[in-house]
């Protein structure tokens, strides 16, 4: 059994003053630098600690190894760190291999890429970091106990509490009717979360990480490749990485190939690919920031390296955004609502009971004082709706399992009702509005007179999105040169074509096939001698450019491609003379860039007779060591290349702007692609109603960037009534105006959602959503009264924090569900009008005998009537169609307007209410045989004979019917 202190690495820091008696003790404290030395690293036998039973026991080395690593991992950290830090604070970018190795006692290759020869951590050694550091994984969030949050939704509540009120004062027999209710609708209610959690756990399950390569050293001191579980990786682990892994902890690259690419999108936002490199760099260089580092859940684009893990788990950068979500959820609008209902049903029952208790006072029949009480706790019972509770639970389970269909996934039911007043709906751009890969969407090519006379610039066609074949004459050429100068691939995998390398090499060697005739004719094209390959400079971020050279040299034939930025391909090309050609070319790559577009400019030139090195030896990494020449390049064309909006986003944002909902983008990306993006979907002039003419005139506040918001963040966790008036008039101006939020990071996009939720609709404040599938976007999504995230891009972390989560990641399936959650939130007002109607009617027999009336209903009957035929009919309503004009109308806001409204109010008690009260008497008294012959004698219900029993029950019979008969109608 391992010893307890090994388990949490945090337990070491209670054991220092132990350990350190304890060295001193053993004679073992020295006074160098590294006063812990095991027998392992202190040279065997020769070490400082000898192995006596009488001085140090097994455990107590133990122990001494682990406080050693803790020591040893301190110094990647600042100074300033604590050993509880909440922030990612790290040095190991800074350090040098000698220092990382010196820190892991790991071994590296003198270059770095430790493909050969020992390398790594020893068995023994990895064995105990990860009796120290644990696991790498992240600590999921504390989720209660499933049979604990039964409990929870059966007995808590204020409307459990006051339904288990009713059933402490009821008779004997209802006490088992109501609360077999209120059991039940509590396990509807936990059963429907219960399978949203299931289902969330087999999402997690099918994105279980893969094995990672890596090296270590066994115990004969012999190099072990090896493939380890990535929750088996160690700070020290020497692991390898290639184009499409995920990274599976936080690593150190020593080695990586030219213009190695990640995406930190799940991270940052940030829809373009970040390079990578293997230079130190320096103090003053964030470690989030550091290119010679890569991060937990982010994943390689291009390239290959051999990395050093030097955080896991907790500790990684994920670890420490998961970790700090901590705030508690917000209450849900339904909440609000049923608390609002409870208060009002709460006083009007408290007043019916007061009037029936003086009722039963000044009644002509005599009762005991317990008989008094009983029918008082009667006419108070008789108003609280005790279908209510059933109702309301299987009705938003109907709703969330109709949305479940849409492939949206419920993990909260009563989010469904939230997500119907929604009045603000704040999304990431990366993966949520656009696609999250990149895409060429224009191929520009000079006209035929050269590029003097101007460029045509040709876009996918609108209804297929794909380039059409009848441009493969005018695109011939940057088509063919745009896929023998590519770094990409297509392969077959489970009979489908997939294509892997860098994304911008990827969407060049899509669009390009499309042109170019498809796979089949780029195999046959690519497999002409005239089109070998012999020679290639790698795309790096020195160069900016990628070349390739193809052709047969023994022919003396040969051409050369030049890719890349075109400032830095430019000035290689014949073009870059003609004063005029240059003012289109550039003319055509502003406009380009003005659509958010990503511009790469391609160019070749012929090589013949002494242009081919001696023996076809093409050699050079920049243009001054190339042995053929760089310049004289012919202008072949430029590559328009974006992350393009998702198919239907652009109609769901119509749709959801003509409902009365904002749509806020909040994204990393730069102020220009966010607002052309935006645009295109028509989050910003993208309607012609009066909310597009406002935003006209405050053109300051349509796009907000996250310098602006550094002086406006509020000093404490959340805004508060004592915020700055200028403040408060920026903030109430941005939420009124703003549709952009752009360049804004994790804390941005949370403080964001604050302000809509404090200053927005009016100074009332919005009901805010918020959709996002990465890490960046965790805090504003448990921020906001409804959290979307996506199922399939979104991390572990967005997901647990969200409410809702989109498995399909389509952005109009969201809005299908605000359409849903509306659908649910006006049938439930229904029901709940519904279930009042009955209300008069049950408690007008109470008051009735005052004036001698016969008694007309019993507690039994007003009971089966509230949860054995309203309850059906309630319930239907939640199978309800949509109105036709339910998308046309403003979202209702909780605050001002009232689940439980005026409106419901005297329709249910002073129009339909006071109907059916006097049909039911109506027919107490002429349909029931006797009756009002009895009302008539004016006998007292002590004096009844069983012949006027009969009466009286022949008419509680025909009271009730009517009622129940009353409501159907």
């Amino acid at each position: 059994l391992k010893p307890f202190w090994l388990k949490k690495p945090t337990c070491l820091l209670s054991l220092d003053f132990t350990l350190a008696s304890l060295l001193t003790h053993c004679g073992a404290m020295d006074q160098s630098r590294n006063p812990l030395v095991t027998p392992m690293e202190g040279g065997g036998a020769s070490g400082a600690f000898p192995r006596s039973e009488s001085m140090l026991t097994n455990s107590s080395e133990i122990l001494i190894q682990a406080e050693q690593i803790r020591q040893r991992y301190k110094r990647l950290q600042p100074k300033d760190a604590l050993d509880d830090e909440k922030d990612y604070k790290t040095l190991v970018h800074t350090l040098t291999w000698e220092r990382l190795s010196a820190i892991f006692k790991t071994k590296f290759v003198s270059d770095g890429r430790c493909r050969s020869g020992p390398a790594g951590l020893k068995e023994e050694q990895a064995r105990r970091y990860f009796e120290v550091y644990g696991k790498n994984q992240i600590t999921p969030p504390k989720k209660k106990n499933k049979w604990l949050k039964l409990l929870e939704q059966t007995f808590l509540g204020i409307f459990n509490i006051l339904l288990w009120g009713c059933v402490a004062v009821a008779d004997y027999v209802t006490p088992i009717i109501l609360s077999a209710v209120i059991v039940m609708a509590a396990l509807l209610q936990w059963h429907a979360e219960q399978q949203a959690e299931d289902q969330m756990a087999s999402l997690q399950k099918m994105q279980a990480a893969q094995k990672v390569p890596c090296v270590r050293i066994d115990k004969n001191g012999q190099r072990m490749d090896c493939e380890v579980d990535p929750v088996n990786l160690v700070p020290g682990d020497i692991l390898f990485l290639e184009a499409g892994n995920r990274i599976p902890a936080d690593v150190r690259i020593l080695y990586c190939t030219d213009g190695m690419e990640v995406d930190n999108s799940a991270l940052t936002g940030e829809s373009m690919p970040e390079p990578r490199h293997t230079k130190t760099e320096p103090l003053s260089c964030s470690p989030t920031e550091a290119r010679n580092l890569a991060f937990f859940g982010t994943t390689v684009l291009k390239g290959n390296a051999t990395c050093v893990v030097h955080a896991t788990g907790d500790n990684t950068f994920l670890g420490k955004i998961a970790q700090g979500i901590k705030s508690s959820r917000v209450k849900s609008t339904l909440e609000y609502q049923i608390e609002h209902f409870i208060h009002i049903i709460a006083v009007v029952a408290i007043v019916v009971g007061l009037l029936s208790l003086a009722a039963n006072l000044m009644s002509p029949v005599k009762r005991s004082a317990a008989e008094v009480l009983q029918n008082s706790a009667a006419a108070l019972f008789a108003q609280v709706p005790e279908g209510l509770l059933p109702t309301v639970t299987i009705s938003l389970m109907i709703a969330s399992e109709q949305m479940a269909k849409k492939m949206v996934l419920v993990r909260k039911i009563d989010a469904v009702e939230t997500l119907g007043c929604v009045s603000v709906f704040c999304s990431d751009k990366t993966g949520t509005l656009t696609k999250g890969e990149m895409t060429v969407q224009d191929l520009a090519v000079p006209l035929p007179g050269g590029p003097a006379e101007g460029m045509a610039v040709h876009n996918r066609e609108p209804g297929s999105l794909i380039f059409s074949n009848k441009l493969a004459q005018v695109l011939s050429d940057i088509a063919l040169c745009g896929i023998l100068n590519n770094g990409a691939e297509c392969k077959m995998e489970d009979g489908k074509e997939v294509y892997s390398g860098s994304p911008t090499e990827v969407a060049i060697l899509n669009a390009c096939t499309q042109v170019h005739g498809g796979n089949s004719q780029v195999r046959n094209s690519k497999a002409k001698p005239e089109f070998d390959k012999i020679f290639e400079i790698p795309f790096n971020s020195e160069n900016k450019w990628m070349l390739t050279v193809h052709g047969q040299p023994s022919r003396g034939r040969c051409f050369s491609i030049l890719k890349g930025a075109p400032d830095r391909v430019l000035k290689f090309c014949t073009v870059s003379k003609d004063g005029a050609a240059m003012a289109k070319i550039e003319a055509t790559m502003a406009d380009l860039m003005a659509q958010a577009r990503r511009v790469l400019c391609i160019a070749k030139r012929d090589l013949t007779g002494s242009d081919i090195p001696d023996g076809a030896k093409f050699e050079g990494t920049v243009p001054s060591d190339c042995n053929f020449p760089m310049g004289n390049f012919e202008f072949v064309g430029l590559y328009g290349i974006e992350d393009p909006p998702k198919e239907g986003v652009a109609t769901a944002v119509v749709k959801a702007q003509k409902a009365g909902v904002k749509v806020v983008m909040v994204t990393g990306d730069h102020p220009d692609t966010a607002r052309a993006i935006a645009t295109r979907i028509n989050i910003l002039h993208g309607s012609e109603d009066a909310e597009s003419d406002q935003l006209q005139g405050a053109e300051e506040f349509s796009v907000i960037t996250g310098t602006m918001l550094e002086s406006r963040v509020p000093k404490a966790d959340n805004f508060t009534d004592e915020e700055p008036d200028e403040l408060v008039t920026w903030w109430k101006k941005a939420t009124q105006h703003t549709r952009v939020f752009a360049r804004v990071s994790p804390i941005h996009k949370q403080v964001i959602v604050q302000a809509y939720q404090k200053y927005g609709y009016g100074g009332i404040g919005d009901v805010c959503a918020m959709t996002g599938d990465g890490v960046n976007d965790a805090p504003a999504l448990k921020q906001a009264e409804v959290g979307v995230a996506m199922g399939i891009r979104g991390t572990e972390v967005a997901k647990d924090a969200a409410d809702i989560v989109l498995q399909d990641d389509n952005f109009a399936s969201i809005v299908d569900g605000i359409e849903q959650g509306r659908l649910s939130s006006e049938n439930l007002q229904k029901s709940i009008m519904y279930t009042l109607c009955s209300k008069i009617p049950q408690v007008a027999p109470t008051f009735g005998e005052l004036f001698g009336l016969p008694q007309a209903l019993t507690v039994a009957q007003v009971l089966l009537i509230d949860i054995g035929t309203d309850i059906w009919t309630a319930i239907a309503y939640a199978l309800q169609s949509a109105e036709s004009k339910l998308m046309e109308r403003r979202p209702r806001h909780p605050r001002l307007e009232k689940l439980v409204n005026c409106k419901v109010l005297i329709y249910s008690y002073g129009y339909i209410g006071q109907l059916q009260m006097l049909a039911c008497w109506a027919a107490f008294f002429l349909a029931a045989p006797g009756v009002l012959d009895l009302y008539l004698s004016g006998k007292s219900p002590n004096d009844y004979s069983k012949k006027d029993e009969l009466n009286d029950t022949q008419g509680m019979s025909v009271y009730y019917w009517t009622l129940v008969l009353g409501q159907i109608a």
